[in-house]
């Protein structure tokens, strides 16, 4: 994936997620990746309000922060925001016009995102949720479900980035690496 224009207002986020971590997993998984970015100067240990556009406490920039940023002139990053609980992750920044979900059993690609609403907010509210695949039939768990681009993830482990210079791929494979064996995303946005 490019990496975002820097021109224009706005903030910008980028999130990477663990589409397979367990409600009781999440916590666990966390943990020694924030001790790592900590003891790496990535970010600082406390997190706290304000730092992040979310109602979460975020971990503030620490002073190596530029270690997992590609070009560290390209501005000052804010709070680096950890999820443990369920969230729905997005991205408005990808090359399709209208992502479309893919069905993990048959791949078929499902453009009507209106199938998705009221299972998504199922989902968000109790952890259930489930569409029918309009091509195969097979009734599919909402965070099962591809979507192209990494324009969704339906999940709950995720570290969000609020207005860092783009993350670097190897800082990026590095983060992937405290979540072996699990799907991981990259979803990048502006609002």
């Amino acid at each position: 994936m490019p990496s975002p224009t820097v021109a224009g207002m706005g903030d910008t986020f980028q999130t990477l997620v663990d589409r397979d971590a367990t409600p009781e997993d999440a916590p666990r998984l966390a943990r020694p990746l924030v001790d790592w970015l900590v003891a790496e100067g990535i970010v600082l240990a406390d997190a706290e309000p304000g730092w992040a556009l979310s109602e979460h406490p975020a971990h503030p920039p620490g002073p190596h922060w530029h270690k997992a940023v590609e070009n560290a002139r390209w501005g000052s990053p804010e709070g680096v925001v950890v999820h443990t609980e369920r969230h729905v992750f997005w991205s408005n920044h990808h090359d399709s016009d209208a992502p479309a979900a893919h069905c993990p059993r048959c791949a078929t690609a499902v453009a009507d995102h209106s199938l998705f609403s009221a299972e998504v907010d199922r989902w968000h509210g109790t952890g259930e949720g489930a569409v029918d695949c309009p091509a195969c039939g097979v009734t599919v768990p909402i965070p099962a479900w591809n979507w192209s681009d990494d324009h969704m993830a339906f999940a709950v482990l995720g570290l969000e980035f609020w207005n860092w210079p783009w993350l670097s791929e190897a800082f990026r494979a590095r983060i992937s690496e405290f979540w072996p064996g699990h799907r991981t995303v990259f979803l990048a946005g502006k609002i």
